[in-house]
């Protein structure tokens, strides 16, 4: 998806979703006056008023770096996914994070949202820092551990379902001159 952004405002939304996998309601809110370049850090105001700060991971940290030396910020009150349209109320709609990852999963012909963003951030973490699922639960914004391993379920099912490639019909071959009972497929001579 990254090969398929065209301008900063795709490369920002979709950088910030997929390198921190925030909730799109906290990112499409991230200011630019919310990112500590120097120290590397970042902080998102969360479900019910929660804020969070993390650390920028260095791939990150250089896309925002790059994006000031490009001048796309010019106050600290500029979103860092920047508008397209003057905004319509007091507070910024999530829906601009929403309509550009759409956007780019459709140029790069996938099927996926913020969320599904979110949950990807989630297993590359874990697949990246295992045995780190409290790191990963402050990361996402958890109050609860359980909400995170649902996160993870995804990953847990593809492994899981990896087993079925050394499932064997083999020992039915020693039967071959036998009809089949019904359940094993029925081998030609």
């Amino acid at each position: 998806m990254f090969a398929a952004c065209h301008d900063w405002d795709e490369l920002l939304a979709l950088a910030t979703v997929c390198y921190l996998g925030p909730r799109r309601k906290a990112a499409a809110l991230l200011r630019r006056g919310d990112l500590d370049l120097d120290k590397g850090l970042v902080r998102f105001r969360e479900n019910g008023g929660k804020v969070i700060v993390k650390p920028l991971p260095d791939e990150l940290r250089a896309i925002y770096l790059e994006a000031e030396e490009a001048g796309i910020w010019l106050s600290s009150r500029d979103y860092v996914i920047p508008n397209r349209r003057p905004a319509r109320g007091k507070e910024r709609s999530p829906k601009v994070v929403y309509s550009i990852v759409k956007r780019i999963a459709a140029r790069a012909r996938v099927d996926a949202h913020p969320h599904s963003l979110r949950a990807a951030f989630a297993v590359q973490f874990d697949e990246q820092k295992p045995g780190h699922v409290i790191a990963l639960k402050e990361l996402l914004g958890h109050a609860r551990l359980e909400t995170t391993i649902v996160y993870l379920r995804r990953k847990d099912k593809a492994k899981a379902m990896e087993e079925v490639r050394d499932l064997s019909w083999a020992a039915l071959r020693s039967f071959a001159g036998m009809p089949p009972a019904g359940f094993e497929p029925a081998l030609r001579p």
